[in-house]
């Protein structure tokens, strides 16, 4: 069984709301299952985002923010593949990654 590709963007476009929607659409549309895309603080910084679905988690399915930023504070320019298998649920890598084969 191979986890399935959802959807990619360039990490800046996490900021707008259209494409949070894209996501949760998409992503219940492949999957029957409902989607959230979530913002999680600690001590007042932004600390991760979350993209999950109803059902099993298993897989990584945080984006952390810190490691995420240039310099000057701005996201940087990289792809988000956001997967998904039945098995694990929602796995998020970014770069150049592939649908990986999940083993039963």
């Amino acid at each position: 069984m191979k986890e399935q590709l959802l959807i990619k963007f360039k990490l800046p476009m996490i900021q707008s709301l259209a494409v949070v929607n894209a996501i949760v659409t998409m992503g219940y549309k492949a999957t029957g299952n409902k989607f959230s895309v979530s913002f999680n603080g600690s001590k007042g910084y932004l600390n991760d985002i979350t993209i999950g679905c109803e059902g099993t988690q298993i897989a990584d399915n945080r984006i952390m923010y810190q490691e995420l930023l240039n310099k000057d504070g701005s996201l940087k320019s990289i792809n988000v593949n956001v997967f998904y298998s039945n098995e694990h649920g929602v796995r998020i890598s970014t770069g150049k990654d592939e649908p990986r084969v999940i083993s039963e």
